[in-house]
């Protein structure tokens, strides 16, 4: 779904597909045409809901954009809410859960680890 111009896209609950064992609604942000040097999805919850937590290598953002939750990093959970970046290191257990009963909506982008 859009704005009607060819240049916008949206996340769309009823388009979007299952990720995370189906834990979540998914979806690409970027265009495939552009070929993106890095991994891209939406993270859609609502109700008392919990993203299958999990860890992978790359490094990863997530940005809130809609509705407000928590995010599990480590042994860590604090609030997130629309305007907050979050800095997911690389093999670290992480999750997103939606507690309110509202809907939470961020934006995710992952790449391989940066060498130092």
């Amino acid at each position: 779904m859009s704005n009607g111009s060819k240049y916008v896209t949206r996340f769309n609950k009823e388009t979007a597909p299952l990720s995370h064992n189906g834990t979540i609604l998914a979806g690409s942000i970027v265009p495939e045409a552009f070929k993106a040097p890095f991994g891209d999805a939406w993270g859609y919850l609502e109700g008392k809901s919990t993203m299958e937590g999990h860890t992978h290598a790359t490094e990863e953002i997530y940005i809130v954009c809609g509705g407000k939750g928590f995010c599990h990093i480590g042994e860590e959970r604090f609030a997130v809410s629309v305007g907050d970046v979050v800095e997911v290191p690389a093999d670290t257990f992480h999750t997103m859960e939606c507690e309110d009963g509202e809907t939470f909506l961020w934006a995710a982008f992952w790449w391989n680890r940066r060498e130092e």
